[in-house]
């Protein structure tokens, strides 16, 4: 059960930290400074967005549940970037965009501004798979055919809607959701800058 955190302990760490001990507060800020930039041409008001969120993510050192939640805001903040950066053509009766996350997703993938080589967090984990894979005397698993992007243009917007529409409350660890923070970043700063010079 998730309670509100007392005043007297406002300031210290949350105790479920302690179940990952290598996980200091200097680790996550070493590991958000380095995987969590959004780099300058990306519009301000998306900038101060996710910077709010990895606060939040942050924040989680005090308040374990931040760290879900962090996670879920980062699916926001890259939809909020994919409208900013892919304005609508036309609006529907009511004066709405009428495309949704997966519409967005994939014409940021046509207009060149999503690749597999804009996602280095996906070199890192497929070199992670290859070296556990040695260690454990396992053959290494053959990578998917299928393009990254095709399989985030799937996944993504389902993962998305599991958060926006919960039927219960999940808590994650702080790896997943740094995970989500990087996947965030790694695709708001894809569209402002064209894959392969396109």
């Amino acid at each position: 059960m998730v309670t509100i955190k007392s005043k007297e302990q406002y300031f210290e760490p949350d105790s479920t930290n302690k179940l990952f001990p290598l996980l200091s507060l200097d680790v996550h800020y070493e590991m958000v400074s380095q995987y969590c930039q959004i780099h300058g041409d990306v519009p301000e008001d998306v900038r101060s967005y996710f910077n709010a969120v990895v606060t939040l993510y942050l924040y989680g050192w005090l308040y374990y549940p931040f760290f879900t939640l962090a996670s879920e805001r980062s699916f926001f903040t890259v939809e909020m970037a994919l409208r900013k950066r892919l304005p609508p053509k036309k609006l529907n009766k009511k004066g709405r965009d009428p495309r949704n996350l997966a519409d967005l997703l994939r014409e940021a993938k046509a207009a060149g501004l999503m690749c597999d080589e804009g996602f280095p967090s996906l070199e890192n984990r497929r070199a992670s798979a290859e070296e556990e894979a040695e260690i454990l005397g396992r053959t290494p698993e053959p990578q998917p055919e299928e393009p990254y992007v095709d399989v985030l243009i799937r996944a993504f917007p389902w993962l998305r809607n599991r958060f926006a529409h919960p039927n219960m409350q999940s808590i994650m660890p702080p790896g997943p959701a740094l995970d989500g923070l990087i996947l965030a970043a790694e695709i708001i700063n894809q569209l402002w800058a064209k894959c392969n010079g396109a």
